[in-house]
């Protein structure tokens, strides 16, 4: 009952912190009972307004806000200013502080003409201390975070520097927050663009990595994607198919079919295939036009994602036939990279099959050598296109027979890779029949 009706229990801090958000209430509960122990080091107006505040409802809070926000945050970085050793105080400021500016700009905006010199520096202090909840140290880099960004300059590189290098080593952030507090640098170009230069995209990828399905996560992490998008600097990064940042958020709109992960993911799709044909490529290489279509068919409500998604589809369609041209798979082919594109489907090899004749055979060799990799998709895709060849070529079972490929297909299937041993038994039924048909 408690925690619905005050602010602090709404800061993000506490996202998936049951248990320690029930031992921060607990603790709460004690220091406003002990408030006076602090003696003079908060003036009396600090302490009138901290029980006045603490003891009010949520709402009550709110109206507090809106009829006297200066004396609110005046009372919260006074506390901040001065008892700073007080832990179980600092959770509570902290948490609270980050829960009301993260709830709209009005509050936001308040806050920093609330703001004393002194704040700032006390705030990145708490950051290398030891001894205080972990929320703290999340509340005061996301508190730190927005007002640096905010105010602009070298500082806030400076600031980008440090937290991006400080990640996983100095910093006592949680993979659950780090997204959360990039975002607010990547609403502004230059500090977005300081982001690109420190590293922090190889960040956002590995975020994407580690936790392919949480919604939390990925959220904020695409988010961050997007926001990244508005920047030229960012396109390269998104244009690269190793660092592969399409490829994960196609896949964790298939993973996470949640309307919050479409709206941004679609949202940022639309920025990239306007400006970059390479993004375009990797779209539709990676299936993104299979998802548009289920995602049509679906019961989406929100009518501006619906016009998102058919914006990015018409103009994936527009350019699949130049995507799915033969030169297209030669590329591919001679990258070594097999993806499950549009070059890897009944309708090309039924128009391309006859392409494949070309010295002696030679991309068929190619694909039969492929076989003896060590790279799983690639043996996969080799498997299902040579099945396809043998299908629609005349002599495609003989071919495959001179280049020894029928056997390391026959070992494929033996394969621990489940991906591998589907295609490669679907192959060996193709070759077996010949002229198998759909």
């Amino acid at each position: 009952m408690f925690r619905n009706r005050k602010y602090f229990c709404q800061s993000i801090t506490f996202y998936q912190q049951e248990q320690l958000l029930n031992k921060v209430l607990k603790d709460c509960e004690d220091c406003f009972k002990q408030l006076d122990q602090h003696g003079k080091s908060i003036k009396r107006d600090t302490k009138d307004m901290f029980i006045k505040f603490t003891q009010a409802k949520l709402q009550d809070q709110k109206k507090l806000l809106e009829t006297d926000s200066v004396g609110v945050f005046q009372m919260l970085l006074d506390i901040i200013e001065n008892v700073a050793h007080d832990k179980p105080l600092m959770t509570y400021i902290l948490t609270t502080i980050d829960a009301i500016i993260s709830e709209n700009q009005r509050l936001f905006k308040q806050f920093m003409r609330a703001l004393t010199p002194q704040v700032v520096p006390k705030l990145k202090q708490f950051l290398f201390l030891d001894g205080y909840d972990k929320v703290v140290y999340e509340a005061a880099a996301k508190i730190v975070t927005m007002i640096i960004a905010e105010e602009g300059g070298n500082d806030a590189k400076e600031w980008v520097i440090l937290f991006i290098g400080g990640i996983g080593n100095k910093l006592k952030i949680s993979d659950q927050m780090i997204m959360p507090i990039c975002v607010h640098f990547l609403k502004h170009d230059s500090l977005a663009i300081q982001f690109i230069k420190s590293g922090g995209v190889k960040i956002v990828s590995n975020q994407l990595i580690k936790y392919p399905t949480d919604l939390h996560i990925a959220y904020y992490t695409i988010l961050a994607l997007w926001l990244l998008s508005f920047t030229s600097e960012s396109i390269p990064l998104f244009n690269d198919p190793q660092l592969g940042l399409i490829r994960m958020i196609i896949e964790s709109v298939q993973k996470i079919s949640r309307e919050k992960i479409l709206r941004v993911s679609f949202a940022c799709f639309k920025n990239l295939v306007d400006v970059s044909a390479q993004c375009i490529e990797l779209m539709v290489d990676n299936g993104l036009i299979k998802v548009v279509d289920l995602l049509l068919k679906g019961n989406l409500k929100d009518q501006d994602l619906i016009d998102d998604i058919k914006y990015v589809g018409e103009i994936l369609e527009k350019n699949m036939k130049i995507l799915t041209s033969f030169e297209k798979y030669v590329k591919e082919l001679n990258a070594q990279n097999l993806t499950w594109s549009p070059v890897h489907t009944e309708k090309f090899w039924k128009e391309n099959v006859k392409k494949f004749e070309e010295n002696d055979f030679l991309l068929i060799r190619k694909l039969a050598e492929i076989l003896k990799s060590n790279n799983n998709q690639n043996i996969a895709v080799a498997c299902y296109d040579l099945g396809e060849f043998c299908r629609f070529h005349p002599f495609g079972k003989v071919v495959l027979e001179q280049l020894n490929a029928k056997q390391e297909i026959m070992k494929q299937a033996r394969n621990d890779d489940q991906m591998i041993r589907e295609n490669a038994l679907l192959s060996l039924q193709k070759i077996m029949l010949h002229n198998w048909q759909v």
